[in-house]
């Protein structure tokens, strides 16, 4: 065998080995792309969801603008709904700039945004979710806070207390759960509950983490 045999030899040799890394890079970047395409599904089903309360809050808002508590409620609901699809839209932004085209570290980079945009999202309705639920309740049945506090307190006056009460607590309560899913040493029952909140990156990223295992696989391979 001569000089040129093997130099042949060495070049169909080097042809196989870029065959091999481009065709595992495909698949992992059609895995990729799958998981992906699951983020994109649940982020555009959570905007139209969003979409669908705001255009009901307009509708209720419009026709009982007379009515104080609807007035002021319905501006509250608007604000809280708008804020909710402004980070739909951020997630989505984030999705579409994930590009095969783009280095490993930079889809790295992006993925790793767009899991914080996740988890923000959902902790932000966690955390006004009593405000969300009972802006809801009185604009589906227009209740007239105004008439309706007074008659509870001389009929009732511990179910005002209780409610008022639980609504202030809320807040300073969200953000102590949230803590606690956040800390690695907590108990088992804590991090039974971080496993299924979908508030934290454990139980609300599974996918967009095997997104970044297939990604650290590319890029192993190519070193």
């Amino acid at each position: 065998m001569n000089i040129q045999d093997l130099q042949q030899e060495w070049n169909e040799q080097g042809n196989q080995d870029d065959v091999v890394t481009k065709l595992f890079k495909e698949s992992r970047h059609r895995k990729v792309d799958a998981l992906l395409k699951k983020n994109v599904v649940s982020s555009i089903l959570f905007m139209l969801l969003n979409l669908i309360i705001n255009i009901y809050v307009w509708s209720i808002l419009i026709s009982n603008f007379e009515n104080i508590s609807t007035r002021y409620i319905g501006i509250l609901m608007l604000i809280l709904t708008y804020a909710v699809l402004f980070k739909n839209i951020r997630q989505l932004d984030f999705i579409y700039k994930i590009n095969n085209s783009k280095p490993v570290v930079e889809l790295q980079k992006l993925i790793g945004k767009l899991k914080i945009e996740r988890i923000r999202h959902n902790r932000f309705i966690f955390i006004f979710s009593n405000l969300f639920f009972w802006s809801i309740i009185i604009l589906t049945y227009k209740w007239d806070l105004t008439l309706l506090i007074p008659y509870l307190w001389e009929e009732a006056s511990i179910v005002v207390i209780i409610h008022i009460g639980f609504s202030i607590i809320w807040f300073p309560l969200s953000l102590w759960i949230l803590n606690k899913y956040d800390k690695s040493e907590s108990s088992k029952f804590w991090n039974r509950l971080n496993r299924e909140s979908y508030l934290s990156d454990q139980s609300l990223n599974t996918s967009l983490n095997n997104a970044l295992t297939y990604l650290k696989e590319i890029k192993d391979f190519e070193n």
